[in-house]
């Protein structure tokens, strides 16, 4: 039936409800309706009439069980018919609880000899699968409805290598879509391939690291950026291959690429987003540029990062080859993950299968768009965060990642969290999850997201703490405000609580371990950049860059540190450079060249956080620090814990006399105006970082 031409519109909105919509100059109040379906005609009962503005709703009851994946009418007295439509059924509870499926065996189960094709959708009406075979000839298969919204398919033969896509019945269209569980891809993803997971490149190695948020040292970077820069000359810019590859020099002769990566002392990198994305054609991606936060399929590498989009198994394998060569330099990836929106609601293979299901609408019935993306995923619903759930340990399990950072994660349900956290520590006790805390709406509708104010059901999980953030830069939304590195003395009073991961009174965490400490990210102006902005002094603003660093790095708390904020990149400016383009992304290599002592300060001060128990200490432990402030806004901070430190940050030019108790010595400092008397006064004269440590202990090297 054409739906256009139908004379009233019916939809399914509960197990017993459904709800007609007849234009009003074709109401007639003598009209009774029933359903018809499944060789049944059943009564429907007015509940409600309301008028609307051209049209007459209509509430109706009916007692009867119908089955949602057979097609039903809704007829009146006068023999006109309406396809019924799903509504808002999907989103009820007993919905979600009968057709919530259970089992990890959706998408395609390979063998030699046979493939099983399984998908989600209580409410499609018929379901083929088209497969497309190496000499590219087509044929079709229906699926069979088995429970719990399922459709299966077994096909006798090796179906490896072969491309598949779905197309379903729903709501009196047809929709052709990608399988939600399919973790191949063709190029720009309009088909999946059938894989053999035995032609994947082995995991031969993982990382020799503790577990505790407190002793990694996070850096983010891009695939693409890494290294597109052309004085490097990368064999594979722009791809995974790409940050793998050694003997990349400056022209200075400095370590660039990955053997840059390896002489920091990091434990961990972690990717902008590697899963498929929109915004680039894998084709041409030179064409294009994107951050990648727009996602597409959960379970497939984005394509335009291989050297060959087009084979499946190579994009796989060549990922494999990075996360072997960083577990073998004993750094761990992280992935950066997309979880609360998507890149087009409409074409996103849930919604088509299951249409209204996947995404959040509001009282009106209107979908949010919290994500500022136009959509948000319902993340809450048991079949949306199985996803979720499912396509994580898929990556933790199959590709050892070390560890998941959440975008917009105050738009993600905490009970999804939390289920997420115990299910990937069941397979490695050891991975990291924290994301971005933001609480993204106002009012109760929504109160039970994993935001910074739900930390207290979250304790496992850690927070991107804004508020170090913003009060060592200043704010990161007014370009010209300052903070405490950037000049600004009164910040010095909240310092006490970021340089102690902010849990000494509880005020923003329950335990350091949540706290994810840094001043600058993908996202927003570098922190070099907003200080010139700020006083356009380029010899202050690396001062004042080093001395952030530095309180990021010897802070309590994991510390985070975007790609080349050590040697002081400004991206031209740009406060939002998603899709700016490789000029303005690259990693500029020779940038080093101008900031070896810096670098070298970095190495230095990681090293020094390795050496400080205190750092790495959780909340019941805070009470052994002190923080002190001088009247010039230098802050100290004694570790008192079994080994006996100070550290100094001091955020001004001016000169400061600052007495040292007679127990300490200096260890280390990044100022050069530094003299101290026998007294212990020390003349300070300069923006920098000093650490003290307790007479009765040795020297340390570093």
């Amino acid at each position: 039936m054409n739906e256009n031409k139908e004379a009233f519109y019916s939809y399914l909105d509960d197990f017993d409800l459904v709800t007609i919509i007849v234009p009003y100059d074709d109401y007639q109040s003598s009209d009774e309706y029933h359903l018809k379906g499944n060789d049944e005609v059943i009564d429907l009962k007015i509940l409600e009439q309301t008028h609307l503005r051209n049209e007459m709703k209509l509430v109706c009851s009916f007692d009867a069980y119908i089955l949602l994946n057979l097609p039903y009418l809704v007829e009146n007295n006068r023999k006109e018919q309406s396809s019924l439509r799903t509504g808002k059924i999907v989103r009820s509870e007993l919905f979600d609880n009968i057709y919530y499926y259970k089992k990890t065996d959706l998408g395609v189960n390979y063998q030699k000899t046979s493939c099983k094709f399984k998908l989600w959708s209580p409410v499609a009406k018929q379901v083929r699968l088209e497969l497309l075979s190496p000499e590219k000839n087509s044929e079709f298969h229906l699926l069979d409805y088995q429970s719990s919204g399922i459709w299966r398919l077994v096909l006798e033969g090796n179906y490896v290598g072969y491309r598949y896509r779905y197309h379903v019945q729903v709501n009196g269209k047809e929709s052709v879509l990608t399988d939600p569980y399919g973790i191949a891809s063709d190029t720009n993803s309009q088909y999946n391939y059938i894989v053999d997971k035995a032609q994947f490149e082995p995991i031969n190695a993982d990382i020799d690291f503790s577990g505790n948020p407190l002793d990694a040292v996070v850096l983010e970077l891009s695939v693409r950026d890494f290294s597109m820069d052309p004085e490097m000359n990368f064999r594979y810019p722009g791809k995974f291959l790409g940050l793998i590859e050694p003997g990349i020099k400056t022209p200075l002769g400095q370590p660039a690429g990955f053997d840059y990566l390896k002489s920091l002392g990091i434990t961990h990198v972690q990717l902008m987003p590697v899963l498929d994305f929109a915004g680039v054609d894998e084709k041409n991606p030179r064409s294009d540029y994107n951050w990648g936060y727009n996602p597409l399929q959960y379970f497939v590498l984005e394509g335009g990062y291989a050297t060959d989009p087009e084979d499946s198994i190579l994009r796989i394998n060549e990922f494999r080859k990075v996360i072997n060569a960083f577990h073998q330099a004993n750094i761990g990836v992280i992935l950066d993950v997309v979880f609360n929106h998507v890149h087009d609601r409409e074409s996103f293979p849930m919604e088509r299968l299951v249409p209204g299901y996947a995404f959040r609408v509001d009282r009106e019935g209107i979908h949010t768009a919290l994500s500022g993306c136009k959509n948000d995923l319902a993340t809450e619903r048991k079949m949306v965060r199985k996803l979720i759930i499912d396509a994580l340990i898929y990556w933790a399990t199959e590709f050892h990642i070390d560890g998941f950072r959440f975008d917009l994660m105050g738009l993600i349900d905490f009970e999804t969290m939390n289920e997420v956290r115990q299910e990937l520590e069941a397979v490695n006790p050891k991975i990291l999850v924290y994301g971005e805390g933001w609480k993204m709406h106002s009012g109760n509708e929504l109160d039970r997201m994993a935001h910074l104010e739900n930390k207290k059901v979250l304790h496992t999980i850690g927070f991107f703490n804004d508020r170090f953030r913003d009060g060592i830069k200043g704010s990161t939304f007014h370009a010209l405000e300052k903070g405490f590195a950037t000049g600004d003395p009164f910040h010095a009073k909240d310092v006490a609580h970021w340089v102690e991961g902010s849990a000494r009174q509880r005020w923003l965490f329950k335990y350091t371990s949540q706290s994810v400490n840094y001043v600058e990210c993908h996202d927003n102006l570098t922190f070099m950049a907003k200080a010139l902005l700020i006083q356009n002094d380029p010899i202050l603003a690396r001062k004042q860059a080093r001395l952030a660093l530095a309180m990021t790095v010897l802070s309590q708390g994991l510390p985070f540190i975007h790609l080349g904020q050590e040697f002081y990149r400004v991206k031209d400016f740009c406060e939002n450079s998603f899709k700016a383009g490789d000029d303005i992304n690259q990693i500029h290599w020779r940038e080093l060249d101008l900031a070896i002592q810096e670098v070298e300060e970095l190495r230095t001060w990681i090293r020094l956080r390795r050496r400080l128990p205190k750092l790495k200490s959780h909340s019941d432990l805070v009470a052994s620090s002190k923080v002190e402030i001088t009247p010039q806004s230098t802050v100290l901070i004694r570790l008192d814990q079994k080994e006996h430190f100070l550290i100094l940050f001091k955020p001004l030019t001016q000169l400061e006399e600052i007495v040292i108790p007679k127990e300490y010595h200096l260890l280390y400092t990044s100022i050069s105006a530094i003299t101290i008397k026998k007294s212990g006064t020390c003349h300070l004269n300069d923006i920098g970082v000093c650490l003290f440590q307790g007479k009765d202990k040795p020297n340390d090297e570093f």
